[in-house]
């Protein structure tokens, strides 16, 4: 049975990913939405904004993956420094490469950033403070807005996961309780309140008896899209730092007014093609560095 729920979130993590992947090229190509679209749209049906959809997904099995994964004995503490380790490395591997070569590239990019702001970045809160307001113009490489949400969110996972063993209902009674309102009058940018009920039903989900989650087995878990399913989970979060930078990058070699359907799509295959390779590497360089530390600091 573990075996299945790996599967599911392999492949909501997978789905989460493409829509994420589509909304930010989709958005790139038609100049955030002020020109026609060309390949996708940026709505699914029902008037479902695709990039919602995905942030969506992807809070819902961030909370699933956790439930399924960290010790209800596991101390915060410890549960707070396993999520460092996972987030900041590779976060801050990829910022410093980009940093770099955009300060280089784009002499100025970063002029009006202020120096202090690059606590913001060293705490991984960049992008979310832009998007937030807290900032106009920061040290933002990398990421996206929600990094920083799901930040907020982990340190408020010890305390959802206690309230789910000792008192499911009125943890969920409270959760409520306090985040419409707060997303409703705004008061966190409308970044962080309306998340957290996703990121419950995901721990909650995997808690629930009976055959509901289960019944997409027969149906999609076969080798295929258990493999396919499991190498986009495995690269998703190097996928999510650089695919927006890249498609950027690659935007601005066009004029995007005159840019046809074809070669809209031939921007798209590259664009694909560029993130999983840069993805690929970012992982490279990471294990690389990590060996290299190993051997010259074995203590550590």
């Amino acid at each position: 049975m573990k075996k299945q729920r790996l599967f599911y979130l392999d492949l909501v993590r997978a789905a989460a990913l493409i829509c994420i992947l589509i909304v930010h090229f989709n958005a790139t190509v038609t100049g955030y939405f002020t020109l026609p679209h060309k390949l996708f749209t940026s709505t699914l049906p029902l008037g479902i904004y695709l990039g919602d959809f995905g942030s969506s997904l992807f809070f819902i099995v961030s909370g699933a993956s956790l439930a399924l994964t960290v010790p209800a004995e596991q101390n915060p503490a410890q549960f707070y420094k396993r999520r460092a380790r996972a987030v900041y490395p590779l976060f801050w591997l990829a910022w410093f490469v980009v940093f770099s070569y955009r300060f280089v590239a784009h002499p100025g990019s970063f002029g009006g950033a202020r120096t202090v702001t690059l606590v913001l970045t060293l705490l991984g809160l960049d992008n979310f403070a832009v998007a937030a307001g807290w900032v106009g113009t920061d040290f933002a490489c990398v990421g996206e807005w929600f990094l920083g949400s799901i930040l907020f969110l982990y340190l408020l996972f010890p305390l959802l996961q206690r309230g789910l063993r000792k008192k499911p209902w009125l943890t969920w009674a409270l959760t409520l309780a306090v985040c419409i309102p707060v997303h409703l009058l705004g008061w966190d940018a409308r970044l962080v309140a309306v998340h957290i009920p996703e990121f419950l039903f995901g721990m909650t989900f995997l808690t629930l008896a009976g055959r509901t989650r289960y019944i997409l087995a027969p149906l999609l878990d076969r080798p295929w899209p258990r493999a396919v399913g499991a190498q986009l989970a495995k690269i998703s979060y190097a996928v999510f730092l650089v695919h927006h930078v890249l498609i950027q990058e690659l935007a601005a070699h066009f004029d995007l007014a005159v840019l046809s359907r074809r070669d809209t799509a031939f921007l798209f295959v590259v664009y694909l093609a560029a993130t999983f390779a840069a993805a690929h590497a970012l992982l490279w360089l990471q294990r690389t560095l990590r060996t290299g530390l190993a051997a010259l600091c074995p203590q550590i």
